[in-house]
């Protein structure tokens, strides 16, 4: 897998989903992406996964994918600023000009909110139809991220509809969207509590509570069940007296009044929201092995299939080894002082030559017919030459043809070699070079490099 850091699990996955979103319109032209994948990775996800990289980069899915990393925290701090106007603005009588505050209403205004889409994000976790009221502030921030007109590509769409499936698919869509809308969520008490820090320190604020159905009693025990935690924490409640006869309380009274309501949004909301976006992220990064390939995706095993077609035979119908010694060099060859390159069996789409021949030596290509094979081994036995290179196409695997026909043409020089065209990795020589040892053919050489392979035509 690559180390580049843009290319994680989840960019990995979308962008494979994103792909089969857009070739839902005709599959896209992927001959080359097809082969860079097959010779990049050795198992059939790994070469799905590549594929799909490579065609996201013609398409723009990573640069796209970049875009979002980039103005994601933008996002977050617009919803953040979003959400703290949104309360602040059912809280205006906890700063309002006449500077008296009811404190319970105070309380609700700032915390209500919150409370009510914490509990629908609890609710998706539990209940089990779909929900995304739970984690709605985190796939807004995707939606707005992906149609955000600033350098927009033009799959942001599908690619943000593949990302919501397979989060969906991986049952990650919890974590990721509630982290999210938890990280918002954050940032908004952050400033909430700036704010009414700043503004209970530089004005006078008469705190207070008024009810025409409820009793004093209530708003006693309310204070002090809320109050409680916060308390233990440090912040200030208070007392008894100052709850029953608010209007009658002093300055210290007023102050601890301030601190209650100050400690009751730090603990209840920007604490509760710390504590589920760091549960989120834990439980995300445990959870992104599920975000591996779905094999049993019909669209995913069509391509394996194509792979699975690419992948080179195994050596069939081989003759026994030994079964016929390797005739011993011509004895008029030593003399010829000609030298042959012969491309056998070579994809017509295969260069020809592999290298700049010089005059002395003779190219010739054949495609492997029955005619062409007695045509060359016939001038091979009228003119044996000193040396022969025979030019195989390495992915290619060798069958009982292929061995007759270098039994014979071997026989007919003074000495020969083999160079592997096209080989994909090291796995590729080694087949050959395990084959030639089995059949015993033993050439000279066996090259890789048309470099290597010409000097060693030139070899007197």
């Amino acid at each position: 897998m690559s180390s580049d850091p843009g290319r994680s699990p989840l960019a990995q996955a979308a962008i494979v989903r994103a792909v089969q979103l857009i070739e839902e319109d005709g599959r896209l032209e992927d001959g080359q992406a097809m082969r860079q994948a097959f010779a990049a990775r050795a198992d059939g996800a790994g070469r799905v996964r590549e594929r799909a990289w490579l065609l996201g980069e013609r398409l723009g899915l990573q640069r796209e994918w970049q875009r979002w990393r980039q103005w994601g925290g933008t996002v977050l701090l617009v919803l953040a600023l979003c959400v703290l106007a949104g309360a602040w603005a059912l809280a205006r009588a906890v700063l309002g000009e006449t500077r008296e505050i009811n404190v319970v209403a105070a309380f609700v205004s700032l915390l209500g909110l919150h409370a009510a889409t914490l509990l629908l994000w609890l609710a998706s976790l539990l209940l089990p139809w779909p929900s995304s009221a739970g984690g709605a502030l985190g796939r807004w921030a995707l939606q707005l991220t992906a149609r955000l007109p600033l350098d927009r590509g033009p799959h942001a769409v599908q690619l943000a509809r593949a990302t919501t499936d397979v989060l969906a698919r991986a049952r990650l869509a919890p974590w990721a969207f509630g982290g999210i809308s938890h990280t918002v969520w954050t940032l908004s008490f952050v400033l909430m509590l700036a704010a009414l820090a700043l503004g209970f320190s530089l004005r006078a604020y008469r705190l207070t509570w008024e009810t025409t159905l409820l009793t004093p009693e209530f708003f006693v025990r309310f204070v002090q069940l809320t109050g409680w935690l916060p308390q233990r924490l440090g912040f200030a409640m208070p007392d008894a007296a100052t709850l029953l006869q608010p209007a009658l309380a002093g300055a210290d009274e007023q102050r601890a009044w301030a601190w209650w309501l100050l400690g009751c949004v730090a603990v209840y909301g920007l604490v509760v929201r710390l504590l589920c976006a760091l549960m989120c992220w834990v439980l995300w990064r445990r959870g992104q092995a599920r975000l591996a390939l779905d094999l049993a995706d019909p669209g995913v095993r069509a391509l394996l299939s194509r792979f699975e077609a690419m992948e080179p035979v195994l050596v069939v119908d081989v003759e026994q080894p030994g079964a016929a010694p390797v005739p011993l060099p011509a004895t008029l060859a030593a003399d010829a002082g000609t030298r042959w390159l012969l491309g056998f069996e070579l994809p017509p789409e295969a260069p020809w030559p592999p290298f700049d021949t010089p005059a002395a030596v003779e190219a010739l290509r054949i495609a492997g017919t029955q005619q062409e094979r007695a045509a060359v081994l016939q001038r091979l036995r009228a003119a044996p030459p000193h040396r022969l290179l025979i030019a195989c196409h390495a992915p290619s695997s060798p069958d009982r043809g292929t061995e007759r026909f270098l039994r014979e043409a071997c026989g007919l020089s003074g000495g020969w070699a083999v160079l592997l065209l096209g080989a994909r990795q090291e796995a590729d020589a080694a087949r050959w070079r395990d084959w030639l040892q089995r059949t015993a053919l033993q050439p000279l050489a066996v090259l890789t490099e048309p470099r290597a392979a010409l000097a060693w035509l030139e070899t007197p």
